[in-house]
């Protein structure tokens, strides 16, 4: 029954999207349909922590022994999958008093968990309204600032560079100013939802952030001139894991970047360095006390992590070449608390070797052949040596668009 009830919402998607189309032939409305589809496969060579049908795959997972002692998560596995298919539509209202007007909205398949995987999740969803490339502001569901959107590394696999660059999206007002050419300023205050930090339930909790009544807070500054996009931002954000206590835990991040982009190289390189991070599909979390009796509450202290990862990509014709490197390490842990909730909070660092292929048989169709090594180091209690998964991706890419 949901299946068809999500079915029956994305045909009336379309039909709303195509009524638009000729709406905007007698408005004054530019309408662009556009999207991909994406087949892909891969294969590991350990079980690996991720989601939605082992798509977004982030590290190998520690051994899990049988009565016998067989680690059972050192087995290989594959899956093949189109759930990273995505539709989106973007609507373009000019001259209102000089000022540029345009909405998307934007889907894919993954669902909102492991158990909802091939039904339709909401990617963004916003208005942005702009004057002179000096001045915009985007309201809606979109990604964070402190994910840097321009630095998103070219990968075609959902994981794109987790658990090293941040992942996530939110419901926000963002803010951009540019005082002066190569200058961008940039703000915002949001909302958590589907990327929510972790509670105290070991589980994602918007509700958490939300009853605290403080939004995450992002500043950013860019530098933009002929090759080179480079910046800082600075986030902050506060939760209240326990609904019946007051207490919260307040935390910062930055990150550093620079993306230097001609006709035939791409290299970025950003470092990271942030506190309860999970939400952003980084790992860490935080600690708790147990219950203090004056003042009756918890105490927190959060985790952290260090990441610093390099993408180099090379056009060669059809050829595309490519290279990702990354390394994050967890610190800030403290055995002297009780409990700690968050994700992977016996891990303490991992590294990834990326190297790939993309080869365009035209513009808009492309094949994609991946070979990526990561390898992680637990806390010596979970696992006393490291251990590695080699991941083999092969997808394809066919993007079309109307306008």
């Amino acid at each position: 029954m949901k299946l068809q009830t999500e079915g029956k919402a994305f045909f009336l998607l379309l039909l709303t999207l195509f009524g638009i189309k000729g709406f905007s032939q007698e408005k004054n409305y530019d309408f662009e349909l556009y999207g991909w589809i994406n087949p892909q496969y891969f294969l590991n060579s350990r079980y690996t922590a991720g989601a939605r049908d082992g798509l977004l795959s982030l590290y190998p997972l520690p051994p899990h022994y049988s009565e016998d002692g067989k680690d059972l998560n050192a087995k290989a596995n594959h899956n093949f999958s189109a759930a990273t298919t995505r539709i989106g539509t973007r609507i373009y209202l000019n001259n209102i008093a000089n000022w540029e007007v345009v909405g998307n909205i934007e889907a894919d398949f993954t669902g909102q968990s492991d158990a909802n995987i091939h039904l339709l999740r909401l990617r963004q969803a916003n208005v942005r309204i702009s004057r002179n490339k000096i001045f915009s502001l985007t309201a809606g569901h979109t990604w964070s600032v402190f994910c840097v959107p321009e630095m998103m590394p070219q990968m075609q696999e959902l994981n794109n560079g987790t658990p090293f660059h941040p992942f996530s999206r939110l419901n926000q007002l963002r803010l951009d100013y540019s005082p002066v050419n190569a200058i961008n300023l940039v703000g915002s205050v949001g909302l958590q939802k589907d990327y929510a930090s972790i509670g105290i339930e070991n589980k994602r909790d918007y509700k958490q952030q939300s009853r605290t009544l403080i939004p995450e807070v992002n500043l950013q500054f860019q530098f933009i001139k002929d090759d080179i996009f480079a910046g800082f931002t600075g986030e902050m954000k506060s939760i209240q894991p326990r609904e019946e206590y007051d207490d919260k835990l307040t935390t910062y991040a930055f990150n550093a970047f620079l993306n230097y982009k001609t006709e035939r190289v791409n290299l970025k390189l950003q470092a990271i360095w942030g506190e309860n991070m999970n939400d952003y599909c980084l790992f860490g979390g935080f600690y708790s006390s147990g219950l203090n009796e004056f003042p009756k509450g918890y105490d927190y202290k959060a985790t952290n992590v260090s990441a610093v990862w390099f993408e180099a990509i090379f056009n060669v014709g059809s050829f595309m070449p490519a290279i990702f490197l990354g390394y994050a390490s967890h610190g800030g842990k403290d055995n002297q608390y009780a409990k700690r909730f968050g994700s992977a909070m016996a891990l303490e660092n991992v590294f990834r070797i990326a190297p790939r292929i993309d080869f365009h048989l035209s513009k808009d169709f492309l094949l994609c052949g991946t070979v990526e090594y990561t390898n992680v180091k637990y806390e010596d209690a979970v696992c006393g040596e490291r251990l590695a998964n080699w991941r083999l991706g092969l997808s394809l890419v066919y993007k079309f668009s109307t306008k």
